[in-house]
């Protein structure tokens, strides 16, 4: 290719495509149809493709039968896709690749900021992507790393992305850019997917996300709701803020339908202390194992969220919640203090928590109540409704000195 001249290419043959250091200017798309095919350069940022046309700038993907295949592979290597001069201000797409198998990604997307634009739109149209592997950097883009399920070419495309192993690095310098979406019944399993990377703020109100997970379909045999089951799931991100800023959410799912669930490994917002918008989560992430900072919705939290206001009169104290590394089980500590005169009776609402806490087994939980006109030490514990209204269970009286309620348990919020 020469260093100015537009790549027009609509296909290629079994094999390599070498791509040699220099800026390279594509202004419409190269087809690849043909596996395997790998297109290879000098290294990011030494091997340049300046996008100048619309829609995508690379397309890959294999439409044959997927059981008579005989061969896989194929790839994307030590290359950067520059949308910076994407024509007009129509969406464009760096690489859109997908219906592969064992196919290798490693490499720089950037700058492709217009409405609706991808940097790297991981799609399938006809059968399934599995055992996708490599290393993506994607930066400024409107959506930055893209899986997605279009039904409409064949009844025979699944919304499968199984056993992927993949680390992408996103740098989302503008408030209002996703990071990674998984879309239209697109779906991750007994895979890796490692999130890493920066986000920016914005001065007035933005709809995005770190990771947002939405929509789902059903067509043919296929039938799923976009989701990640049964992976590592590693998440490491910090925000950018300032005064009156506005923040993109952690996690943000489209219905009750999208999913985390079976995953394991840490989720961490706000790396360098400033916090992003909290998930939307109302138990769309189930089962996960590991360690979780900077949004109180998320399983996982080895930090305490205490309640010590909002009791009734005359009580004092606070009532505190942790959720465990294993992900599924809470802590819940509380130590109250019951002023003179105050009448406590079996029943009594203390504070009403966050959902994430709730159980709908309605959750007793040991504890002592001490003081007052009590004889010792009785027996009295808390009760957790599927409301999530922590309320008092023990013996009701009116004490004419003051009395402490006090206890601390551990509980399994779902069975399963």
């Amino acid at each position: 290719m020469a260093g100015a001249s537009p790549v027009t290419t609509t296909g290629a043959g079994c094999g390599v495509i070498y791509i040699p250091a220099g800026t390279y200017v594509i202004s419409s798309t190269l087809l690849c149809t043909t596996v395997p095919v790998y297109f290879v350069g000098d290294g990011a940022w030494a091997t340049v493709i300046s996008f100048t046309g619309t829609g995508d700038c690379f397309r890959v993907y294999d439409s044959s039968e997927y059981g008579t295949r005989t061969k896989f592979g194929g790839g994307f290597v030590g290359i950067t896709i520059d949308g910076s001069n994407a024509g007009g201000t129509a969406p464009s797409t760096g690489l859109h690749v997908g219906d592969l198998l064992q196919y290798e990604l490693d490499l720089t997307v950037q700058n492709f900021y217009q409405t609706g634009s991808i940097g790297i739109h991981l799609d399938n149209n006809y059968y399934w992507t599995e055992q996708l592997y490599g290393r993506v950097y994607a930066s400024n883009c409107a959506s930055h790393v893209v899986f997605d399920w279009t039904t409409t070419v064949s009844s025979t495309s699944s919304g499968s992305f199984e056993r992927c192993d993949l680390d992408l690095y996103v740098n989302q310098n503008k408030g209002g850019f996703d990071g990674v979406v998984l879309k239209n019944g697109a779906f991750v399993t007994n895979g890796s997917l490692k999130i890493r990377g920066n986000f920016g703020y914005a001065a007035s109100t933005v709809n995005s996300a770190a990771l947002r997970l939405t929509g789902s379909q059903s067509t043919s045999s296929y039938s799923n709701a976009s989701g990640i089951a049964d992976s590592l799931l590693d998440i490491g991100v910090e925000c950018a803020s300032a005064a009156g800023s506005f923040t993109p959410q952690t996690i943000a799912f489209g219905s009750s339908a999208n999913s985390i669930s079976g995953c394991y490994g840490a989720l961490s917002f706000g790396a360098a202390g400033n916090t992003f918008a909290e998930s939307n989560n109302d138990g769309n992430i189930t089962y996960f194992v590991g360690q979780a900072t900077g949004d109180s919705t998320l399983p996982g939290q080895t930090r305490w969220v205490k309640y010590s206001s909002g009791f009734p009169a005359g009580i004092t104290g606070g009532v505190s919640f942790r959720y465990l590394p294993t992900g599924n089980e809470v802590m819940v500590s509380w130590a109250l203090a019951i002023a003179a005169g105050t009448t406590l009776k079996s029943g009594t609402v203390i504070v009403t928590v966050d959902p994430i806490y709730a159980y709908t087994d309605n959750k007793i939980f040991p504890g002592n109540n001490e003081g007052a006109d009590l004889t010792g030490n009785a027996y009295a514990p808390a009760w957790l409704t599927s409301a999530a209204a922590f309320k008092y269970a023990g013996p009701s009286y009116e004490g004419t000195t003051a009395s402490y309620w006090y206890g601390q348990a551990v509980y399994t919020r779902s069975a399963g």
